[in-house]
């Protein structure tokens, strides 16, 4: 049986599942919440570490990529597009984690995520969004490459550096790494650069042999203070040992019988 890089990058980027496992900190809720996905997860662990950051008590139900209408098509009544992570609430299910993340804040006020202020959301919002689309996912185009260990076409890895190059700049002339992102307290622009920056910057460097955000002023301090949270030790700690699982079952959902 062999895998193709491409099914395997595929199941990686569609953030899209197998079914589990529990994390209930020692705190009262008013509903309890279950988590869909995992923790290899990049989009998962957005969730997660939102759901642990805040304190909330959920379960983690294993659910991997590769749902369809003729694959555990039942999970498509959860999440219509078959992606991880997807969130069940006493409401009703919600997947994306933009709009989980939105969720949890409004139903969950307490140890809030955003700042205050319509103007600050924005900005965090904006910060966020910079991340997400021009570095995260920028990066995200080689993993074909990544698990494949070839080159990438000249043409790829030159649209990936420019729009890497121009979300290097956007989070520089955003960001504080003196502190945290944006004002004076963790928020959600702290756990998307917790989770993408690390896997933005392993991609680039295994694939093209580049780090560009190694030159941005004080990211590397930023980024060791994230580390020390004890939350984010969590989240990777709890990605290190799914990696190995995860990869089993992408090969037995996406391996092809060898000619």
């Amino acid at each position: 049986m062999t895998l193709s890089p491409a099914a395997l990058a595929l199941a990686l980027a569609s953030k899209a599942p197998f079914f589990s496992r529990r994390h209930r900190p020692s705190r009262k809720d008013r509903s309890m919440l279950r988590l869909y996905g995992f923790s290899a997860s990049n989009y998962y662990n957005i969730v997660k570490l939102a759901l642990l950051e805040k304190g909330l008590a959920f379960d983690e139900v294993l659910t991997y990529t590769g749902a369809d209408e003729h694959h555990q098509p039942e999970y498509l009544e959860k999440s219509p597009l078959g992606k991880v992570p997807c969130l069940e609430t006493d409401e009703g299910f919600i997947s994306e984690s933009r709009c989980i993340i939105a969720y949890l804040e409004h139903a969950y006020p307490e140890r809030p995520l955003f700042p205050a202020s319509a103007f600050a959301r924005a900005k965090l919002l904006e910060l966020t969004q910079i991340i997400d689309l021009y570095l995260e996912l920028a990066a995200r185009r080689l993993l074909p490459n990544l698990f494949a260990r070839t080159e990438p076409p000249a043409s790829v890895a030159n649209d990936v550096r420019q729009t890497v190059a121009k979300g290097t700049r956007g989070l520089s002339r955003l960001a504080r790494f003196d502190g945290y992102l944006v004002g004076d307290r963790f928020t959600a622009a702290d756990i998307s650069a917790a989770v993408h920056l690390p896997a933005v910057r392993r991609i680039l460097r295994t694939v093209l042999n580049e780090d560009p955000l190694a030159e941005v002023p004080g990211l590397a301090e930023y980024m060791a203070r994230m580390e020390a949270r004890a939350m984010v030790q969590k989240i990777r700690a709890d990605r290190a040992a799914n990696y190995p699982e995860f990869i089993a079952h992408i090969q037995a959902r996406y391996a092809r019988p060898a000619p």
